[in-house]
């Protein structure tokens, strides 16, 4: 796949990312040297190994569910750098155009 800018832009805007001219100029070697390593991998010879016939995770390897001590909420908040006394504020993600559908 051949990486150029105006790909860098449209997969930029898709994911409603802001990048300057230079982070645009600099994520295209970046992302030709990831797609490189992605078709190394897609040509690997696997021969005929069927993913359905490997065993699966088993539980015994997981570790517990188990709770731990946690942060109260004035420490919490006391690290959040915008905060309304009870919820942590974040910026607006999504702008009214999308709320709609």
């Amino acid at each position: 796949m051949d990486i150029d800018e105006t790909l860098v832009r449209h997969v930029a805007r898709l994911a409603r990312l802001e990048l300057t001219d230079g982070e645009v100029a600099d994520m295209v070697p970046q992302l030709s040297r990831i797609f490189a390593h992605v078709d190394q991998v897609q040509d690997l010879d696997v021969g005929d190994a069927d993913p359905a016939t490997q065993a699966p995770v088993g539980l015994e390897t997981l570790r517990g569910d188990e709770p731990g001590p946690v942060l109260g909420l004035r420490d919490v908040l006391s690290n959040a750098p915008d905060h309304d006394g009870a919820f942590l504020v974040v910026p607006r993600f999504f702008d009214d155009a999308s709320d709609e559908g």
